[in-house]
């Protein structure tokens, strides 16, 4: 006789339970099922049954297992709690939280009903709820060190960074072997732009778990941050050799240019890079088609292709491949959002929607607030979606004036709303700059999209229909660099308030004594190596100046300073004795460090807009040569409005002269001056680009 088939029933539950321990679901299932068979009133069986459907996915069945054990003893604290996740994990989150409510009035101290009533609710994005259940379980368990880590998590979503740091350290202290809890210290130490101790708690995570791919990718990040591209790149190799599929780190490593290059060779070397990139991103993805939605948007979500743009020359190409990546995905993933919208739009009541990462204060938004505030409301009604999770008295400002404000960080919930808001227009002001948007503007949200320059770069994609650009700053070939029909406001296009000069801090550094102060105003990534040799011709025709620079990152400005020190040094010149690196600083000490300087060296290739908008408020004089790109022609732009040409080079050689005579010639840089006190008046509140934005939208693309 066999003996299985004498087990008693409890007998043959201790069996199923050993089965289900052991993972050997298919024998535990049968088991358990053999248990009610025999005894349809053992509620323990129903919920560990269903509690084995559920793993195995099949989660209606898990259901009616909780609800039968629930059904004979309606005490079964277990039973609603387990209840209450199968809802949680099938998105139906009332029904859990009524399950999970249920389970606390037969047992108010179960830690973890509190756990998962906090989880619920934190999907939901009752914030504060979720913290105050979290904290009960706390208060119950003081050592539930997965509770401290979600707890940790929704402080880090709100913000609350202390708050989230302290929580992820008290995770660690309970279980110091919780990887997760280092690599979300490391991300908000990231945030706080503290990257050694961000560095070490990824190499923690590591230390503990060598397989675990998302600290490799933060530990690139950290590394791409501080300029040591090489390191990040093996970071993300490291990723993809762990776990080969996976389109994060391919994503990331396709990304990867150096902040700021060391010689000429490098840039083809990385352009080259990023066109092989694409193509093994693209046959990742024709080979390997088991990726779900939330890998997909995790990939694209994760990087941008920002440095790529800075490496001068047309980049429509490399841009329009980049996009046809990224809607290939999403096509996939959003189809509904890939449909032509058509309806009846009535050009007195526009619907109008502004999307960006920046509306804070920040130079986009100092750049374009203007076109949400004041477009008029007789005709439109204005929409702000702020991606960003930084708020200021800027944010403030437009939350207050706008018809609507929605801010958000989670892209679904920001496509939701954009298509439920019914839009007529709707304008990215920043495309290219932070990874959420470049899924967002590959999308159909609207029956009329449209880009500008807060990042002054084509998006490549194929629903972004126009480009509103500044007529002042393209010239008659400008349509071929953009994938966008490209449509001129007047003058610069936008409507720039005058900056606050109130409370301009005077730096405290070296005496000036009589050298002329040239200061190039930007970031040192936008300053190529190709152009290094402008500022030793500029030397050497009048060694009695200085060179001021600002210093934002130490690993950037090593490079550059390793790069030029270098060219000096061929020459006989110290470059340590003509220049002045000044620490990143406030935007008020920045004025002041303009207010000290005597003229300005536009960056070649990126012109300075915002930068150079400000310095002309202080009556600086400019020196720029205009390229072939938009980007290289803002202050171009900026110029003509002044009617100063005498400061527009004409070649690289005459940006040298032109220099040397400001420096040389008091007569010549007062008359600058005077035409900048004279004329700046008209690149402040310029009504014009206002109005015939107003009328473009109504009259020509509806």
């Amino acid at each position: 006789m066999n003996k299985k088939q004498n087990l008693t029933t409890e007998e043959k539950f201790a069996l199923a339970i050993q089965n289900h321990k052991k993972n050997n679901l298919q024998i535990a299932k049968k088991l358990y099922n053999e248990t009610l068979k025999a005894n349809p009133y053992y509620e323990g069986a129903h919920n560990n049954l269903g509690i084995l459907l559920n793993q195995l996915g099949e989660y209606q069945k898990a259901i009616s297992a909780y609800k039968k054990a629930i059904q004979i003893e309606p005490n079964n604290v277990a039973a609603y709690n387990n209840l209450g996740f199968v809802f949680y994990q099938l998105g139906e989150y009332q029904k859990a939280i009524s399950s999970y409510e249920n389970a606390i009035q037969i047992k108010p101290n179960y830690a973890d009903v509190y756990y998962n009533l906090g989880n619920t609710l934190k999907k939901l994005e009752e914030h504060q709820k979720a913290i105050t259940s979290y904290e009960k379980a706390i208060q119950i368990n003081p050592n539930y060190a997965d509770v401290y880590y979600n707890l940790g998590n929704t402080l880090k979503e709100l913000g609350e960074r202390q708050k989230a740091q302290n929580c992820y350290k008290k995770v660690i202290q309970i279980n110091p072997n919780h990887y997760k809890a280092y690599n979300n210290l490391g991300s908000l130490f990231n945030e706080l732009e503290e990257h050694e101790k961000a560095k070490n708690c990824y190499e923690k995570a590591i230390q503990i778990n060598p397989n675990y791919v998302n600290a490799h990718n933060n530990l690139g990040n950290i590394f791409k941050k501080l300029g040591e591209h090489k390191k990040a790149k093996d970071c993300y190799e490291k990723s993809i050799k762990i776990e080969p599929g996976n389109l994060t780190s391919h994503w990331l490593s396709m990304n990867i240019f150096p902040v700021i290059y060391k010689n000429i060779e490098e840039i083809d070397q990385y352009k080259k890079n990023f066109v092989k990139s694409i193509k093994k991103v693209n046959l990742l993805l024709e080979t390997q088609s088991k990726y779900s939605k939330k890998q997909l948007v995790n990939a694209i979500n994760s990087s941008t292709n920002f440095y790529l743009h800075y490496q001068g020359g047309d980049v429509l190409k490399l841009q329009q491949n980049y996009a046809d990546l990224i809607e290939q995905i999403t096509q996939n993933i959003y189809q509904e959002f890939h449909k032509e919208i058509t309806k009846n739009i009535s050009s007195k009541n526009i619907k109008i929607g502004f999307v960006s990462s920046f509306f804070k204060n920040h130079t986009v938004c100092k750049l374009f607030k203007n076109w949400a505030l004041k477009l008029d409301k007789k005709y439109f009604t204005r929409f702000v979606y702020y991606v960003g999770n930084k708020f200021d008295h800027t944010t403030n400002q437009i939350k207050q004036n706008v018809d609507y404000f929605f801010n958000h960080t989670d892209v679904d919930r920001l496509i939701n709303q954009i298509s439920k808001d019914n839009l007529d227009v709707l304008i990215y002001l920043d495309i290219g700059m932070k990874p959420i948007i470049q899924i967002l503007s590959s999308l159909r949200l609207a029956p009329i999209q449209c880009n500008t320059w807060g990042h002054p770069v084509t998006s490549g994609f194929k629903n972004i229909d126009f480009y509103l650009s500044g007529e002042l700053m393209e010239d008659q070939n400008s349509q071929r660099y953009y994938s966008e029909k490209l449509i001129l406001l007047p003058n610069l296009g936008i409507n720039y308030d005058f900056p606050n000069l109130a409370n301009i801090k005077k730096p405290n550094i070296l005496n000036k004594s009589n050298k002329t102060i040239f200061f190039n105003l930007q970031s040192l990534f936008k300053l190529l190596p190709q152009d290094d040799h402008i500022y030793l011709d500029i030397l050497k025709k009048n060694s009695n100046c200085f060179f001021w620079f600002i210093n934002k990152k130490n690993s950037v400005t090593s490079i550059f300073k390793d790069r030029i020190s270098k060219l000096f040094k061929k020459e006989g010149y110290d470059f340590e004795r003509y220049s002045y690196f000044h620490p990143k600083c406030s935007e008020e000490e920045f004025l002041g460090l303009v207010e000290e300087s005597d003229v300005i060296l536009d960056s070649l290739n990126w012109s300075g807009g915002n930068t150079s908008l400000e310095a002309i408020s202080l009556n600086k004089p400019i020196i720029t040569y205009p390229t072939a790109f938009m980007r290289g022609r803002h202050t171009y732009g900026i110029l003509k409005i002044l009617d100063i040409q005498e400061t527009i080079a004409i070649s690289k050689k005459n940006y040298v002269e032109i220099a040397v005579k400001l420096a040389s010639d008091n007569k010549f840089r007062k008359s600058i001056i005077d035409k900048i006190k004279k004329n700046k008046n008209k690149l402040f509140n310029d009504v014009e680009p206002l109005n015939s934005l107003e009328e473009v939208i109504r009259k020509k693309l509806l």
